[in-house]
């Protein structure tokens, strides 16, 4: 038996369970969840799968798609940082792509200055915009036009590469992939309300070979940045037409 779908399209059984399944726990009580990082279900990621081989993930309307952003920003305690809505999060490509578009969305082009970390896993994306680390010494210092922290690299790097930071600017944490994969208890602090968190999704083993990322910040910043998103997906070929592009022998 099937529910017609607005559209006149048809919804299975099979999906109107999954939906019932991942709302009841998005919408479960703290408290009787598993856990902070509780893993999406077999079926949901099943499900993305499928319908990322048809598209981009920039449609807000993808079969599973405002499950997983609503899952992520469930998620975010288990990382230290406010949990948000599905208005709050925008699925990527990578968290490469996710802070290429960040970038753009604060208006960060070529020359633009920052605070913070060394540019660590993705110094070719800041080589390649032309970002500049700020030097407050400088005669014609600017205000930077965002600060950034990389997570991954600060813990293995310690604190080298570093210049004072300017939190009044944008803050970008890139935090690489530890949600889904951390059994600590949740926290977050209010201070990082305002931060802008990017990362990937690779502790989902399951949806391999995607290699999906995020964008977590409040839904006035993220609105800018989706449009950003938008514009990337569509100047790329879909994973479809990239799988059919490897079959003929094409290679990056």
């Amino acid at each position: 038996m099937s529910r017609r779908r607005k559209g006149g399209m048809s919804m299975s059984a099979v999906e109107m369970a999954l939906s019932w399944r991942a709302r009841a726990a998005i919408e479960a009580e703290p408290g009787d969840r598993p856990g902070p990082a509780a893993a999406p279900s077999p079926e949901l990621l099943a499900s993305l799968r499928h319908h990322l081989l048809a598209g981009e993930t920039h449609y807000p309307d993808r079969p599973g798609m405002v499950d997983l952003r609503r899952l992520v920003g469930a998620a975010l305690p288990g990382a230290g940082y406010p949990e948000r809505g599905a208005d709050g999060v925008l699925i990527t490509a990578s968290e490469g792509e996710s802070l290429f578009v960040t970038l753009l969305g604060l208006g960060a082009g070529k020359g633009a200055s920052y605070t913070g970390s060394a540019p660590g896993r993705h110094s070719r994306l800041f080589d390649w915009m032309g970002l500049v680390m700020a030097d407050p010494d400088a005669a014609d210092h600017e205000a930077p036009a965002f600060d950034y922290t990389d997570r991954a690299h600060d813990a293995a790097q310690e604190t080298r590469g570093r210049v004072e930071r300017d939190l009044s600017a944008p803050r970008i944490h890139a935090i690489g992939d530890p949600l889904f994969r951390s059994d600590a208890a949740a926290h977050s602090d209010d201070a990082l309300a305002k931060v802008i968190v990017i990362g990937s999704l690779d502790g989902l083993a399951a949806m391999q070979p995607f290699r999906l990322g995020f964008v977590a910040a409040p839904p006035k910043t993220l609105a800018g940045i989706t449009r950003w998103k938008q514009a990337s997906s569509i100047c790329s070929p879909a994973p479809s037409q990239r799988a059919a592009l490897f079959a003929l022998g094409v290679r990056p």
